[in-house]
C-alpha cells in the first residue's frame, strides 16, 4: 500500500452508490447480453482429460457409433491427417457429426488445439458442439444419457417456474438475436448465455446474467456469474437469496460436467465470477438492531453465496501480479450430483426454496482475502464493526487499522468527503491516480 490507500479502498472495497439495477445489462463480457431461445437448438460440452484430448473425442464417437447411426468427421489444424480427416491449419479442431444413412449434418463442434509446450494450469480440455435441427437436438440429448460428468447438454429454451405468493422465476438460454449461426465461428460459440429473472406478479424484481466462457484470458470451463442484482426499490426483502437458489438449481441440473482443473476438488462443478465489483445489489437486515445495510456484488458472492477468492495461475497469475485485488476473481465448487439424486431434488425444489420477505441473510463465507497481507484462507476473522473487512489474525487487523478506519462503517458520502479532503478526489468526483500500479 502507498499514500493512495483510500483511493484503492474506494475503488475495490467500498460499496458503490445504489442505482436501479446496479449494472449495464445491455453489455455482457463473456456472452450475449440478450440470450434468444431457438427451437431445436442446443449446446453440448464434452470434457476430456486424456494426454491427447482430440483422440478422446474420436474414441467417444467411435464408441457412440455402435449405438447411434452417426459418424464423426474431423478437420485438423495441423498438416498430419487421419482417415476421413481434412486439413485446415487455423489452430482449431472442427468436428461434424453426420448421419450415416442420410449424410445430414446433425451437429458441429470445435476444440482448441492443445499446446503441450505452454500448458495453462487453470484449464481442462473440452469440445463444444452446437445442434440446429430437430434430429440433431434429439441425437445430442440421447447421447447425454449415460455420460454424466463428462457431457453437458443445454437446450436453448425459455423455462418458467411458478412460486408461492405471486412470484415466478424465468430462465432464458441462447445466443444473441443477431448472432451468426456458423457453429465453427469462435465468436458464435462463445456467445451462449442464460438470463434469470425473478418476477412478482408482472414486476421484475431481481435478475442474474450467466455466461459459459468468461471474458478474461482464462479459458477454464464453468458457468460464469457476470451480474446479479435486486431492483433498488425491492432491496431488503431477501430476493437475492431467492434468485440465487434457482440459479444454483439450474446449474446442478444442466451443467453436469466435472471440472478438470488441477486445483478443483474431485467430483465437482466449477462456477466462476470475474471482475467482481462493489455495486450495491441488495440490502440486508442486521440482526442486532434491525437496520438495513447495503450489500455489494462482491459481498453477496463471498459472504452469502459461498464463493471463494480464486488465486490465479499461468497467464492470469501474471495479470493479477499488479496492485489489483485478488478478490476480483471468485470461484464456487458444487458437488456433481448423480442423476438419481438430481431427480429426487427436483421433487423438493419448491418446498426447500427460501421465501421472500426477510432481509436477514445467513452468512455462507468461502475463502476470503486478508485486507492487510492479501493472504487467502477459509477461517479469516471479520471486522466486527463494519462486517466487510477480513483478516488472517488480530495482528493483521491491528496493522491495517490506520488505513481501514478511514472507511470502516462509513457511508459512501462520508468516504468521498474524506477522499476530497486528502486530495485523492476532485470536487467533481474524479479520482486522482498516483502510481496505482
Amino acid at each position: 500500500m502507498n499514500g493512495q490507500d483510500l483511493v484503492y479502498d474506494w475503488r475495490f472495497n467500498v460499496v458503490d452508490e445504489p442505482t436501479e439495477w446496479a449494472f449495464n445489462w445491455d453489455y455482457a463480457e463473456g456472452g450475449t447480453s440478450n440470450p434468444t431461445p431457438r427451437e431445436h437448438h442446443a449446446t453440448m460440452w464434452m470434457v476430456m482429460n486424456d494426454h491427447d484430448p482430440v483422440w478422446g473425442v474420436k474414441k467417444y464417437f467411435k464408441h457412440a457409433a455402435k449405438s447411434f447411426p452417426i459418424k464423426l468427421v474431423t478437420t485438423n489444424p495441423v498438416s498430419e491427417t487421419e482417415d476421413n480427416d481434412e486439413d485446415d491449419g487455423d489452430g482449431v479442431y472442427k468436428f461434424r457429426v453426420v448421419h450415416k444413412t442420410s449424410k445430414a449434418i446433425l451437429f458441429e463442434g470445435v476444440m482448441n488445439k492443445p499446446d503441450p509446450e505452454n500448458p495453462d494450469p487453470n484449464v481442462g480440455n473440452y469440445a463444444q458442439f452446437r445442434a440446429k435441427t430437430k434430429d440433431g437436438d434429439a441425437m445430442m440429448k440421447n447421447m447425454n444419457y449415460g455420460n454424466h460428468g463428462k457431457i453437458a447438454y443445454i437446450p436453448h429454451i425459455r423455462t418458467e417456474v411458478g412460486l408461492d405468493g405471486g412470484y415466478r422465476v424465468v430462465s432464458t438460454t441462447g445466443t444473441g438475436p443477431d448472432e451468426s449461426e456458423d457453429a465453427d465461428s469462435t465468436s458464435s460459440r462463445d456467445r451462449l448465455a442464460s438470463r434469470f429473472q425473478l418476477f412478482h406478479e408482472e414486476e421484475e424484481v431481481a435478475r442474474c446474467h450467466m455466461t459459459y466462457r468468461d471474458g478474461s484470458w482464462d479459458p477454464s470451463m464453468g458457468p460464469t456469474i457476470e451480474m446479479i442484482a435486486v431492483k433498488q426499490s425491492r432491496r431488503g426483502e431477501g430476493l437475492a437469496k431467492v434468485l440465487w437458489y434457482w440459479v444454483l438449481r439450474f446449474i446442478e441440473q444442466n451443467f453436469t460436467i466435472e471440472c478438470l482443473n488441477n486445483d478443483a476438488p474431485v467430483g465437482h462443478i466449477m462456477i466462476k465470477a470475474t471482475q467482481v465489483s462493489t455495486q450495491e445489489v441488495e440490502m440486508r437486515q442486521r440482526k442486532r438492531d434491525g437496520s438495513l445495510v447495503p450489500v455489494g456484488f462482491k459481498h453477496l458472492l463471498f459472504d452469502f453465496c459461498s464463493f471463494s477468492v480464486r488465486e490465479q495461475k499461468g497467464v492470469m497469475g501474471f495479470m493479477f501480479g499488479s496492485r489489483r485485488p485478488k478478490d476480483e476473481e471468485a470461484v464456487l465448487y458444487i458437488p456433481l450430483l448423480k442423476p438419481a439424486v438430481l431427480a429426487k431434488k427436483r421433487k423438493t425444489d419448491k418446498s426447500e426454496a427460501p421465501k421472500p420477505g426477510s432481509g436477514i441473510m445467513r452468512s455462507k463465507c468461502g475463502e476470503r482475502m486478508c485486507h492487510w497481507c492479501n493472504g487467502v484462507g477459509l477461517d479469516h476473522m471479520r471486522c466486527s464493526k463494519c462486517e466487510e473487512a477480513f483478516y488472517c489474525n488480530p495482528k493483521c487487523q491491528k496493522s491495517d487499522w490506520k488505513r481501514h478506519k478511514k472507511w470502516c462503517s462509513k457511508t459512501r458520502d462520508e468516504v468521498q468527503a474524506r477522499l476530497i479532503k486528502e486530495g485523492g478526489m476532485t470536487e467533481d468526483g474524479a479520482l486522482v491516480m498516483k502510481s496505482m500500479f
